[in-house]
């Protein structure tokens, strides 16, 4: 999937999460949420989140690969707790706002979902090395920018209206 695929659907998990909020806590919620989608994707130095923090995505991809332990139950677990305790660091009101745990957990968990209708899968049970998924949608296809980023993006426009209205 496209990073924007992947942050529109962690936004999404957020804003689920944010439930009945202020529009600050909202709109929080699904920046940290979105933001965490784009976890999964830090052992490729091609991707979005990759691009920005180069040296760490290389250095990811050369000890792990791609779609290995970063797109798995295991890898989101360690990486929810080590971006809330970075997160509690570097935004101390992120906590404030909201359970981070549920938000990191919840956007990282999208990336997972998203990605598992891709032809080659995830390994959610890392170390096996087994990938589920369903072959539906291939990164960047004309599905995924005419179908699943709209649906996303509406979801996520409707989540915040239902909740301001």
């Amino acid at each position: 999937m496209l990073w924007r695929t992947h942050f529109l659907a962690g936004a999404a998990s957020g804003l689920l999460l944010a439930g009945n909020a202020d529009l600050k806590t909202l709109a929080l919620s699904a920046g940290i949420a979105g933001i965490a989608a784009l976890l999964p994707d830090l052992d490729d130095p091609h991707s979005k989140l990759g691009q920005l923090v180069a040296p760490a995505s290389w250095a990811v991809k050369m000890t792990v690969g791609h779609r290995g332990p970063m797109h798995s139950l295991l890898g989101a677990g360690v990486m929810t707790l080590l971006a809330v305790f970075v997160l509690r660091f570097w935004y101390t009101q992120a906590y404030v706002y909201g359970n981070l745990v549920p938000l990191v957990l919840a956007g990282y968990l999208s990336h997972l979902v998203m990605d598992s209708l891709n032809p080659q899968g995830v390994p959610w049970l890392w170390p096996l090395k087994k990938h589920f998924g369903l072959p539906l949608v291939k990164t960047g296809n004309l599905i995924e920018r005419v179908a699943l980023m709209p649906i996303m993006l509406f979801l996520c426009g409707w989540l915040t209206w239902s909740v301001v209205h």
